[in-house]
C-alpha cells in the first residue's frame, strides 16, 4: 500500500490532526479495509479529504502536489522577480495583491523569494524529471521550474558584484538564517548551503551567521574537517552579534524577527553599508536608504541612497 504524507515543516503536528486529505493507495479491498480502521477518524469527514485509488495514484498525487507548489513559487520568482528588478516604478507588494485578488489565484507561494528549500520539493521535481526522461516524455516545464528555483538561491550574490560594485573579496559578511524556512532547524536544500558556497568562491574573510533553531544541524553541514573553509563561519547567539563588524548583510531566512533589524543595522554598523534582502523582510527599507545605506532586494532593482 502507499500512504504518502503531506506534512509542511514547521507545521507538522497541527496538519497531523486536520490534514487536508488523506491519500490510500492499495491493491485489494483487504488492504483498504486495514486502512480504513486506522484512519476511522477520517473517513466520512465533513472537511477532510478521504481517498482510496491505486498506490501508483497516490504516489503520483503527492510528487505532483510538491511539484505544482514548487512551480508557482518559481513563477512568482521566473516572472514576478524578473518584472520587478527591471522595470522602473513597478511595486512587487502591489502586483501580488493584484493578482491574488483572483479568487481562482492562490496567495500562498505568492512571494518573490531566494529559493524554496527542504526535503521535498526538489527531490520530487528531480524524481518526475527522472521517470519522464526515462519514458521519453518530454519534461522540459519541470526542468525550467527546477532550475529557475536553483538560480534564485544565490543569485544575489552576482546582483550585488554586478549592480552595485560590492567586492566580496576579504569582506566580513553577516548572513541571517540558515534554515530553509522559518520554525525549523531543516538544512536539507536550503539557500543559506549555496549562498555559503558562493561568498566563500568570493574569497569573503569571514560569515558570521545567525539562526535561531539551526546553528547545530549548520555546524554539521560546515564541517571545517571536510572543507577548511567553513572555519570562516562563525555562529553568533543574536542579530546583533551577527551585524556588528560586517561590510554587508544578507537575509536568506523569513524568521520574523529579522522583519526588525533596521534598527540594529544603524546602531551598529555604518554606511557605505550593502543590504541583501533575499525574502523581503525589511519593510521600510526606504529609511535605511535615507540613513546612506544600499539595498539590494529579491524582486526589486538595486536602491542607493539619494
Amino acid at each position: 500500500a502507499s500512504n504518502p504524507e503531506f506534512l509542511p515543516e514547521g507545521d507538522a503536528v497541527e496538519k497531523s490532526r486536520r490534514p487536508d486529505r488523506l491519500v490510500i493507495g492499495a491493491d485489494t479491498t483487504e488492504d483498504f479495509k486495514i486502512l480504513r480502521n486506522i484512519y476511522a477518524q477520517f473517513v466520512n469527514h465533513v472537511r477532510i479529504a478521504y481517498l482510496e485509488t491505486t498506490p501508483e495514484t497516490a504516489e503520483a498525487i503527492k510528487y505532483v502536489a510538491n511539484t505544482l507548489l514548487l512551480t508557482y513559487i518559481s513563477f512568482w520568482n521566473g516572472v514576478g522577480a524578473r518584472l520587478g528588478e527591471t522595470f522602473d516604478n513597478l511595486k512587487m507588494e502591489d502586483l501580488k495583491r493584484g493578482v491574488t485578488s483572483d479568487v481562482r489565484i492562490s496567495t500562498w507561494g505568492s512571494y518573490v523569494s531566494n529559493g524554496a528549500g527542504g526535503s521535498c520539493f526538489g527531490k520530487d521535481i528531480q524524481s518526475l524529471i527522472y521517470q519522464l526522461r526515462q519514458k521519453s516524455q518530454p519534461y522540459s516545464l519541470l526542468q525550467n521550474v527546477y532550475d529557475i528555483n536553483e538560480y534564485q538561491k544565490s543569485y544575489l550574490v552576482d546582483r550585488a558584484v554586478n549592480e552595485a560594485g560590492f567586492n566580496f573579496n576579504n569582506k566580513t559578511i553577516a548572513l541571517l538564517g540558515l534554515a530553509f524556512k522559518k520554525r525549523t532547524n531543516d538544512m536539507r536544500d536550503s539557500s543559506a548551503l549555496k549562498v555559503v558556497e558562493t561568498l566563500l568562491g568570493r574569497g569573503v574573510k569571514a560569515i558570521q551567521t545567525y539562526d535561531p533553531l539551526a546553528r547545530e544541524e549548520a555546524q554539521h553541514f560546515f564541517d571545517p574537517d571536510k572543507n577548511n573553509l567553513f572555519a570562516k563561519i562563525s555562529y553568533c547567539d543574536t542579530v546583533a552579534d551577527a551585524i556588528r563588524n560586517s561590510d554587508a548583510l544578507f537575509i536568506t531566512t523569513d524568521w520574523e524577527e529579522f522583519r526588525g533589524v533596521t534598527g540594529t543595522i544603524e546602531k551598529l554598523v555604518k554606511p557605505p553599508y550593502l543590504v541583501m534582502d533575499g525574502r523581503r523582510m525589511i519593510a521600510n527599507y526606504d529609511y535605511l536608504l535615507e540613513k546612506g545605506y544600499s539595498y539590494l532586494a529579491v524582486g526589486s532593482k538595486f536602491m542607493t541612497p539619494e
